[in-house]
């Protein structure tokens, strides 16, 4: 039988992983002083429409539901989060933390990406707009991948208003900017290219910076040598301030070595209103996690609020602990344990001795004299036989502690 375009089945080593990874996250997340939610699967589609842009509007998994009213599955929590949060009942002047975790779905936005199920695990802080929570959730970030078990990585960080700054100054109509957004976004230079020489913006000087836009990246210091070439508005002084001073924070935090900056980073969801962010490894063609601050969106949905978030694609943190660590070790051993029947009842309490210890452990009984305690991967096994279970016991307990 054949699965539906982007699902896909999980066998038990990668879903141990997963539960590994999301256990880990949930405990940092929970010492930062965050507090778990859950948002529903399904939400109107009027209630997305308001905030996700065209191109994701064609990737949502919709269907009319028995009241005859258009609903989707979730594409994101931020938005049902914002639905929820965006309410009077709540406090304008305290800063909300929480954090989830969960399936979105949406349909891939290029051929090289397949799922359209994926595990998302993440955090909001909300009511605080401040350049220091920016700095929080992004040294958090980094510090959830290396909870994961990432070695490699990379979280660039950019800023809404460098692009914005340039689309204020293009005299492009707003569908141009719509069309010029997804090129650049893509990093498709032929593209890019011919769109310019068919569209040139009103001022000239913009065509050599959109060229080079998707491939602005640096450290600090690269900000100085390519300030001059943007033009000079508002858009672009406050993106450039904010993430100047995003950035000594983190510097002094010492994570300086994890983190680039990228002039050219656009994300898929419009709503996103300052910083943005994504982190990247080697072993993976599309990013690990995603994030920035949104503070219009609540706005769109009821009472104002600053926020600032990201979420992390668990599916793609285990297949790059994969990738980079071959020699991965399962999480648990698994032992079987081949018994006579007259073991029955001191082999039962040994074994949920056991498994409250968490080890894993599985119970075969046999017609056989033998006692037999064996690893599940068939490359040790261990063989008692006439012997009194006192021995046994002290024997098996020494077998397991020892791995």
């Amino acid at each position: 039988m054949d699965l539906v375009l982007g699902m896909k089945d999980t066998h038990p080593q990668e879903v141990l992983k997963k539960r590994e990874i999301e256990l880990k996250l949930r405990h940092l997340f929970s010492s930062w002083g965050f507090e778990e939610v859950e948002t529903p699967t399904l939400e109107y589609y009027t209630t997305l429409q308001k905030v996700i842009g065209d191109e994701l509007k064609d990737r949502l998994f919709q269907f009319i539901n028995r009241e005859g009213k258009l609903v989707c599955l979730r594409p994101d929590f931020t938005t049902s989060i914002a639905r929820k949060y965006s309410s009077n009942l709540f406090d304008e002047n305290k800063t909300i933390r929480i954090f989830y975790d969960g399936k979105i779905f949406r349909y891939p936005s290029s051929p090289l990406r397949t799922e359209s199920e994926l595990t998302q695990m993440g955090l909001e802080n909300i009511g605080n707009n401040s350049p220091a929570v920016d700095a929080e959730v992004i040294a958090l970030a980094i510090i959830s991948l290396q909870e994961a078990g990432i070695v490699d990585f990379a979280v660039d960080i950019g800023h809404v208003g460098f692009f914005r700054g340039i689309l204020d100054t293009s005299g492009y109509s707003s569908n141009f900017q719509q069309q010029l957004k997804t090129i650049v976004k893509a990093k498709d230079f032929i593209a890019l290219k011919n769109f310019l020489e068919k569209n040139p913006p009103t001022e000239p000087t913009l065509v050599s910076l959109l060229l080079d836009f998707p491939f602005l990246r640096g450290k600090k210091q690269f900000l100085n040598d390519v300030i001059n070439r943007f033009p000079r508005n508002h858009q672009f002084t406050n993106a450039l301030e904010r993430i100047q001073k995003v950035w000594d924070i983190l510097s002094d935090f010492g994570l300086e070595r994890n983190i680039w900056v990228n002039l050219g980073l656009i994300r898929d969801f419009d709503y996103y209103s300052g910083m943005i962010f994504e982190g990247f490894s080697a072993f993976s063609g599309s990013p690990l996690l995603a994030g920035g601050r949104y503070d219009e969106l609540f706005g769109i949905f009821g009472q104002d609020r600053p926020a600032c978030g990201f979420a992390l694609f668990i599916e793609r943190l285990v297949e790059v602990c994969e990738k980079s660590q071959p020699e991965m070790k399962k999480i648990f051993k698994t032992y079987t344990i081949f018994y006579p029947p007259e073991y029955r009842k001191p082999v039962f309490n040994l074994t949920q001795k056991l498994r409250k210890q968490h080890r894993a452990i599985i119970t075969q009984e046999q017609n056989d004299v033998s006692f037999t305690l064996k690893l599940s991967d068939g490359l040790k096994e261990y063989t008692w036989m006439n012997l009194n279970w006192d021995v046994i016991y002290k024997q098996i307990e020494e077998v397991i502690e020892n791995g």
